[in-house]
């Protein structure tokens, strides 16, 4: 008999605007594996982004995908939440407190007569209802997928302020301070039905692209005049919907979810000190093309002229961008001058620009690409000898630090998050945000580049999609 499953994620998995990071990616590669190579019957729901302002109830409409009738695509229109997790996070509360969504999508599982497995990329433009569905369909497989921290962070990446990785026991009034003020809900309705009326008819009247630009210049002046501020009454709500934002979310995970997946170690690891259930929490790591054709071992090895580092990602500084700036910055020259530094990132900040150009004075050789795509990476990695990931936040696992050690690339990550699993050999960790441990091991590496083949003895192989979904499928089947 054939299985039928149902993949959810907030943002459609042929979307074309680079939405949705990696775990779009992976969704897609998910389907188009399933498609491809069982005979399932595939549906995918997407919500929180469409909106119809010819009708105010919520409902689901069929939409079209790139697999045709390989796979039965919907979204729900008029979600009570929005996605993404930036556009609701100042509203805990249509999260928390719902039952349009419950009821919408158990007709919808009730038009199809249920499914085998509902697995969960995110939780994003859902609300907490939903999974009580499994009350009514017991049989029926919910798994979800820990990719980010939503469930446990409205700010979804464990990053505080804009500053450091969060390590806080429970939401509250510290939440607020990572809030966005500058996301209004009506607004942000307005606009995507603007989208949705365009992706429909193809056009939209001036009168009501005028009331747009109307509404945002409203918005941003009632921003200005608050300048940051909050009623205190206000506070207080937030404070209370943050307290038990992460609390309720841990008791409907292990209430409902017959497994929990986790993408490194280190993610199942701080799901289990939030709460959940560690007799759920499996880990599994996703499954990548790239392991097709991954090398195994370094594929440029030191020729004893210049020793390459890399960066893959972007000029963000939680992705360690900054750190690793200020690190290059104070690297003594001896070292430097034996150094060649290549750094993809798309370019969004001029003065880093100018303090990359200003780092050929002591380097060998600096390479800035503004920028990159998948096909790009053979030539931006090429001469490359380690690859450096310097993550200041829990990155649950980096898909450009699995990209460059497909490449034949040993990669040098932080502390934090899971891209230190991709080998199990210290000597390729040091410990975020100390720049002088960084330019130690930096420096180790150069002095002892016949050491890099410890990244590759102890290194597991890269997962290949077809390995992932048989291991996904004793998930999915209970076994």
């Amino acid at each position: 008999m054939k299985k039928k499953i149902l993949i959810y994620n907030w943002i459609p998995f042929d979307e074309t605007e680079g939405k949705g990071g990696g775990v779009t990616v992976y969704t897609k590669n998910l389907i188009k594996y399933l498609a491809e190579h069982t005979d399932w019957e595939i549906f995918f729901l997407s919500s929180g982004r469409a909106y119809d302002r010819k009708c105010r109830r919520t409902y689901i409409e069929q939409t079209t995908n790139i697999f045709g009738k390989n796979c039965r695509s919907y979204q729900i229109v008029n979600s009570p939440v929005l996605s993404s997790a930036h556009l609701s996070f100042a509203y805990p509360e249509d999260m928390l407190e719902d039952r349009v969504l419950k009821k919408v999508v158990g007709e919808f599982f009730a038009v199809w007569g249920g499914f085998d497995i509902v697995h969960f990329q995110n939780f994003e433009g859902l609300s907490l209802s939903v999974l009580e569905l499994k009350e009514k369909y017991p049989k029926t497989r919910f798994i979800y997928s820990l990719h980010n921290y939503y469930m446990f962070c409205p700010q979804v990446m464990l990053w505080r302020n804009d500053r450091e990785s969060c390590t806080l026991r429970r939401c509250g009034r510290a939440c607020i301070s990572c809030m966005p003020r500058d996301v209004h809900k009506r607004k942000v309705i307005y606009n995507q039905q603007i989208n949705y009326e365009l992706a429909v008819a193809g056009r939209v009247s001036p009168l009501r692209k005028e009331l747009q630009n109307v509404l945002e210049g409203t918005c941003k002046a009632y921003d200005k005049y608050q300048s940051g501020k909050m009623w205190t009454g206000v506070k207080k709500r937030l404070a209370r919907n943050f307290q038990i934002f992460r609390e309720r979310n841990v008791w409907h995970l292990n209430q409902y979810m017959d497994v929990i997946l986790a993408v490194s170690g280190r993610v199942a690891e701080i799901a289990v000190n939030y709460g959940v259930d560690a007799g759920k929490v499996a880990v599994s790591y996703i499954g990548t093309e790239a392991a097709a054709n991954q090398k195994g071992y370094g594929y440029y090895p030191y020729n004893g002229a210049v020793f390459y580092l890399c960066y893959l990602g972007y000029m963000r500084k939680m992705k360690g961008f900054y750190f690793l700036l200020d690190a290059l910055e104070h690297m003594p020259a001896e070292l430097a001058g034996k150094i060649g530094v290549k750094l993809a990132a798309p370019a969004t900040d001029k003065e880093a620009e100018k303090r990359i150009k200003n780092l050929k004075k002591k380097f060998a050789q600096v390479i800035y690409y503004p920028g990159y795509t998948h096909e790009e990476l053979p030539e931006i990695l090429e001469h490359v000898q380690l690859g450096i990931m310097p993550s200041l936040w829990e990155d649950n696992l980096p898909q450009v630090a699995i990209e460059m050690k497909a490449q034949g690339i040993p990669v040098l990550t932080s502390s934090l998050g899971g891209a230190k699993e991709l080998t199990r050999s210290e000597k390729f960790v040091f410990k975020a945000g100390d720049r002088e441990a960084f330019i130690e091991r930096v420096a180790f590496f150069v002095r002892n580049p016949e050491r890099l083949e410890e990244y590759w003895r102890q290194a597991p192989r890269l997962m290949s999609m077809q390995e992932h979904v048989e291991e996904l499928k004793t998930f999915y089947m209970g076994k």
